[in-house]
């Protein structure tokens, strides 16, 4: 059974900015700084290439929590390494667009697990590295081997259920198809912590509410641990948009990211 530690965000797209032949602006900032700015300078018709600085005019949208603006900027990001159940509650967020790894096409009999941050901390200590188990810490083991167990005995029988069920057959179906039925059938018995994948698309709006919401003390840890992922991300494509966040307490391990400006 594959172990999974820790999360990865890719980004894979974002919005670029074209401009306009007929509404110029001025040059500064990259495409989400431009494409913000242009729709901010839309609303009050203050076009000009000689006009406020998009950086300059992107702070007051901040700082006046003007959000909508933000919305045109979208940004998508291919998350693998995290448990079915994190993705349950990530794609609660509305204005996320999903598409996430079927358990009904995919196979699943080799498939990973991704262990929350609680269980992967024990993970390290005694399969990693090495540590020789002790009075004190043998409660740790224990609860992580008996989680593990549990793990693995739920991708057993979900292996046993597919071939029962392929053997069966009683639809007489064939190749993909039938495939397909059995995994339907059994991948309910697959556990909460299975491996999944997914692309996320959302705008930069939806971006910062879900890094104020999802890296916060409230959430759990397996989530925070993503947000931490999808800030440093986020950061390198539009790092104005998210200059004001500061990391304000660690809590297991993993920052709280809170904004300057709140709920823009």
């Amino acid at each position: 059974m594959k172990v999974i530690l820790e999360p990865k965000v890719k980004v894979i797209a974002h919005s670029q900015f074209l401009g306009h032949p007929d509404y110029p602006i001025p040059t500064d900032g990259g495409d989400a700084v431009q494409l913000c700015a242009f729709a901010a300078k839309s609303c009050y018709d203050s076009f000009g290439a000689d006009g406020r600085p998009n950086a300059e005019n992107q702070l007051g949208i901040l700082e006046h929590r003007h959000g909508s603006v933000m919305e045109h900027f979208y940004v998508s990001m291919f998350i693998e390494g995290v448990t079915r159940a994190l993705t349950l509650e990530l794609n609660r967020h509305r204005l996320l667009n999903i598409s996430q790894r079927s358990t009904r096409y995919v196979k699943e009999e080799d498939s990973a697990i991704v262990l929350e941050p609680y269980y992967a901390e024990f993970y390290r200590k005694f399969e990693i590295d090495k540590a020789p188990i002790t009075p004190e810490n043998v409660n740790e083991y224990n609860v992580l081997f008996r989680f593990m167990g549990a793990a693995e005995y739920s991708f057993g029988s979900y292996n046993d259920q597919v071939k029962y069920l392929m053997k069966q057959n009683p639809k007489k179906l064939d190749g993909f198809d039938l495939r397909k039925w059995a995994r339907g059938k059994a991948r309910n018995s697959l556990p909460h912590c299975l491996e999944t994948r997914a692309v996320y698309t959302a705008n930069l709006r939806a971006w910062r509410w879900i890094i104020e919401v999802r890296s916060g003390e409230g959430a759990e840890p397996e989530v925070r641990r993503l947000a931490h992922q999808l800030f440093m991300a986020l950061s390198d494509v539009a790092p104005l948009h998210f200059d004001d966040f500061s990391m304000t307490r660690i809590i297991d391990g993993y920052p709280v990211y809170t904004p300057k400006f709140s709920k823009v």
